[in-house]
């Protein structure tokens, strides 16, 4: 399982270095590296067939459903677009933050979590259970990823309304490592940092480009920050 230096504020560049190069592509991924981010954060979809792709939104342009599209049929119309493992090989030395799309209402809902089973089934094959948190909005998803493999570390996405206080607790009873709350509901949250180290958690703030809130972030000890621009967070925090 992956292990982190609890001394360490930990920068992941949102999709990539979306600010820098379109979101959720080789070339954002390798960007992000190259501005020295500890990690990224990705989006996995499948299509039609089963593939395993990286994009946020399950249609593309024109209203098109992903998981309606072949992989060859979704390359045709996006060559740009990152299948998982062409994703992950440009990830190769970060920490990667694997959110599973997978929410009730939207076409590709998959009620018997064959994408997690996919994701999982990869990150085994090619060893990286140590450089991954694998991470969903939708509950069900993040504990069937932790059933199947309890080594790989998984993380509760929590909306804007939550109680970030309520879903650490609850999250740690189902067995996680970690959960990713909006920046905003973290900032002065010295009270949660500290409850999650209780807790043997990570608190992964989500998304987070002001220079002040990236600082007060690290002061209040959590554990790391999503970022569409990972060079100014790391601009911000060297300052």
């Amino acid at each position: 399982m992956l292990t982190l230096d609890s001394d360490r504020f930990l920068i992941l560049g949102h999709r990539g270095a979306s600010a820098h190069a379109p979101e959720n592509t080789v070339r954002a991924f390798r960007k992000a590296a190259e501005q020295g981010a500890d990690g990224v954060e990705l989006d996995v979809r499948r299509t039609a067939d089963g593939l395993l792709i990286v994009h946020h939104d399950a249609v593309i342009g024109g209203g098109e459903a992903i998981v309606e599209l072949t992989g060859e049929e979704l390359r045709a119309r996006r060559p740009n677009i990152a299948t998982f493992a062409e994703a992950m090989a440009a990830c190769e030395g970060l920490l990667v933050n694997i959110e599973i799309k997978n929410s009730p209402g939207e076409p590709d809902f998959d009620p018997g979590e064959s994408v997690a089973e996919a994701v999982v089934a990869w990150v085994v094959e090619h060893d990286w259970q140590d450089r991954v948190v694998i991470s969903s909005f939708h509950p069900d998803t993040v504990d069937r990823v932790h059933e199947l493999r309890k080594e790989v570390a998984t993380g509760q996405l929590i909306r804007t309304d939550a109680d970030v206080l309520d879903e650490l607790e609850a999250t740690h009873k189902r067995g996680h490592k970690a959960v990713h709350p909006p920046g905003v509901s973290l900032v002065g949250g010295a009270d949660l940092a500290e409850a999650a180290t209780q807790l043997g958690m990570w608190l992964f703030a989500w998304t987070v480009d002001e220079p002040d809130a990236i600082v007060a972030l690290r002061q209040a000890g959590v554990t790391g920050v999503v970022t569409n621009d990972p060079a100014a967070a790391a601009a911000a925090l060297a300052s």
